[in-house]
């Protein structure tokens, strides 16, 4: 019962329509990428650094 209960309330993406809905179809929807945060950060720094 206690493994059930780990996967129904398992985080499975950290923005919340994603997980339930699905990444392309969010995608497809707002018109927009949906990236990790970690990764998010990563493209703002390296925009910074060329630009």
């Amino acid at each position: 019962m206690k493994n059930l209960l780990k996967k129904i309330f398992k985080k499975r993406h950290p923005y919340a329509p994603v997980a339930f809905l699905g990444k392309k179809a969010v995608e497809g929807s707002m018109g927009c990428k949906v990236v990790k945060t970690k990764k998010l950060y990563k493209m703002i720094q390296a925009e910074r650094a060329d630009g």
